[in-house]
């Protein structure tokens, strides 16, 4: 990870919280179906934006390996997959089989090359060890 000063530390921390508060009430939202899953699928992308900041758009472009080394956090790069995977269920809600499909795989290929960089077991298990 590369060294970040105390303000940078802490907007990264304050990201991390708030990405993963709109993700506990997006899955609570595609559970209890009282909200339309397009909805849920866009506050899902905006969620993504909100953590992934500006760089967003480029990130989403890029090759796995590449995006998880530039976000060069784990529970960013967690937060960040289990995001994608709600809006794939969201988007399974709505009829689009093929963008979920597109989401899930893209997921899964974070999650591994997170998994070759950090040389975690799983990158879920360190972000509950940094408690994000």
């Amino acid at each position: 990870m590369r060294p970040r000063g105390n303000t940078q530390e802490d907007y990264l921390l304050r990201i991390i919280r708030q990405a993963g508060e709109m993700l506990r009430q997006l899955r609570r939202r595609l559970l209890g179906g009282e909200t339309s899953a397009a909805s849920i699928r866009q506050d899902a992308a905006a969620a993504i934006d909100l953590l992934l900041g500006s760089q967003a758009s480029v990130l989403g472009m890029l090759d796995p390996g590449s995006a998880v080394r530039l976000v060069g956090h784990p529970a960013v790069v967690e937060l960040w997959c289990a995001l994608l995977d709600v809006e794939a269920d969201a988007a399974d809600a709505t009829g689009d089989p093929a963008f979920a499909t597109r989401r899930r795989a893209r997921a899964v290929a974070l999650r591994a090359a997170a998994r070759s960089l950090w040389r975690v077991a799983d990158v879920a298990d360190d972000t509950e060890q940094s408690g994000g």
